[in-house]
């Protein structure tokens, strides 16, 4: 522990530097930001602050600190606070390029937590500018001041936030039933972390698949027998080179169009978001060159499907319209009988 004559020296000298490392925060964050932007990076936001003269002085009571000047090494902080947690990564990787990191002072807190233990997981570098780049710069002045980076996903902040509020209220052992309730809202926000992962993964995987399927991302054209025809020998060509899916409307282009929009399928963007996951290995299973079915009876599967109760009251019965057997067993898959339904509704 540094002894009083000593603190009250660093925190003067502190006092005069401040400045200093106020500048440096500046500098680093602006870096960041513009690193961040060039690589299209999304982020929610990055803070930055040099540390108080009060916080400093604190901290430099300490028993580990014996020279608090030299051992303290987050006067200047910098928070990058990104929306998901996969992202901590990517951008974990991209402030080891920017910066000289001392590894040994660094740590990622994600692989500290025991297999049972709950708390906010975040990344925390002790860093240094580069020297070739700043040689011959401004930055020169900053050269060999640490700064602390610190990255964590928005419910990792959350987390820390509320930690932070709890310890700053109650100096203390919490009671064994408040600790438990603690920690349990930090699984669930670990969790919460994971499913927004996944859910954003699975978005960019939607994107990709828009881009696929219409070339230019096209899925808000209007619907029309086109359009219909061409988004559906895209996104099942192998079942129409199969033979198991022919390319018609079987002369009723005109009334499937119909029909779709009364449904409220306007766009091809509303069409794809009716059609079930894997649906081409129903497709596969049910048909063959023998027991085929046309763009008509599929995109009329597809409402039923969606909401048979929908489609029946609004197009059932239509005169002279039978629904193949082959279109009954697909959507028996889904749990639906149309037999039973077609009596049902048979005499409405």
């Amino acid at each position: 522990m540094a002894d009083k004559k000593t603190v009250q020296q660093d925190v003067a000298w502190y006092k005069e530097k401040r400045h200093k490392y106020e500048e440096l925060s500046n500098e680093v964050k602006k870096i960041i930001r513009e690193t961040l932007d060039e690589r299209n990076i999304v982020f929610h936001s990055i803070e930055s602050r040099a540390k108080s003269v009060e916080s400093f002085k604190r901290k430099s009571r300490r028993n580990k600190y014996k020279t608090p000047r030299e051992e303290i090494t987050d006067l200047t902080g910098i928070r990058v606070i990104t929306l998901f947690e996969k992202d901590v990564y990517e951008i974990s990787n991209i402030i080891k390029e920017l910066f000289k990191i001392d590894y040994s002072k660094s740590e990622d807190k994600s692989d500290l937590l025991d297999a049972d233990k709950m708390g906010y997981k975040s990344v925390h570098y002790i860093a240094q500018l580069i020297g070739n780049k700043i040689s011959d710069s401004e930055l020169i002045k900053y050269e060999d001041l640490n700064f602390e980076i610190q990255i964590r996903s928005i419910l990792q902040h959350a987390w820390a936030e509320i930690e932070h509020d709890r310890n700053y209220k109650f100096r203390g052992e919490l009671p064994k039933h408040l600790q438990r309730r603690f920690y349990s809202l930090s699984g669930m926000l670990e969790m919460a972390d994971r499913e927004f992962n996944d859910l954003d993964n699975e978005v960019e995987e939607y994107k990709k698949k828009v881009q696929r399927v219409t070339k230019k991302g096209q899925l808000s054209l209007q619907v029309n027998s086109n359009s219909l025809k061409e988004f559906l020998k895209m996104e099942f060509l192998p079942e129409v080179e199969a033979g198991y899916l022919e390319s018609n409307f079987a002369n009723e282009s005109e009334l499937i169009v119909n029909e779709l929009k009364e449904y409220g399928i306007h766009t091809l963007i509303d069409l794809d978001g009716i059609i079930p996951d894997k649906f081409y290995k129903v497709l596969r299973n049910r048909c063959t060159s023998e027991k085929t079915i046309n763009f008509s009876h599929f995109l009329r599967i597809l409402m039923m499907i969606n909401d048979h109760r929908k489609y029946f009251e609004r197009f059932w019965p239509q005169k002279g319209r039978e629904i193949k057997e082959v279109c009954k067993e697909i959507v028996k898959d889904y749990g639906i009988n149309i037999n039973n339904l077609i009596e049902e509704y048979k005499n409405r």
